[in-house]
């Protein structure tokens, strides 16, 4: 995985097939996305169990969150916008950059961590290494994806 690659969870896609149950839409009123920084602490991967931000799966992303200080609240910010499209036999995921985070007190944000707010269990989507552990007293930290930001296909 490469600095910047979103990498979906394994639980995301299962969380997919089980559809409504879970609740993740990106139809023409979408969930609301967020971008959440945590600390080298942690690190994830696609086989994290039951990611989640917050108690309510296995991994509590949320204990390892980056110090709530500046720029940077509780939870992380917003991705406006987020959609799903069918793109040459691929599924596209596009959510809009969080705002920047201009100042803060955290000298380790490592990861980038996607979720769903708008799900009971605040259900995480994927993540992203943002190289090495960023130290946000120092300047500015802006997450900009790219077009899409992810993409699924089927295997042949």
């Amino acid at each position: 995985m490469a600095q910047g690659d979103v990498v979906f969870f394994d639980q995301f896609l299962v969380n997919l097939a089980l559809g409504p149950d879970i609740g993740h839409d990106f139809g023409a009123t979408p969930n609301v996305i967020k971008c959440a920084l945590v600390t080298s602490v942690i690190t994830p991967t696609e086989a994290t169990a039951d990611p989640c931000w917050g108690a309510g799966g296995l991994t509590n992303f949320l204990a390892q969150q980056v110090t709530i200080a500046g720029d940077y609240v509780d939870g992380g910010n917003i991705c406006s916008s987020p959609t799903v499209t069918l793109n040459a036999g691929q599924a596209e995921f596009d959510w809009g950059d969080p705002n920047p985070w201009a100042t803060g007190t955290d000298t380790d944000a490592k990861w980038a961590i996607i979720y769903d707010d708008t799900t009971a269990n605040k259900n995480c989507i994927g993540f992203a290494d943002l190289g090495p552990a960023f130290d946000m007293s120092a300047g500015t930290l802006t997450v900009t994806w790219g077009t899409p930001v992810a993409t699924l296909n089927q295997a042949v």
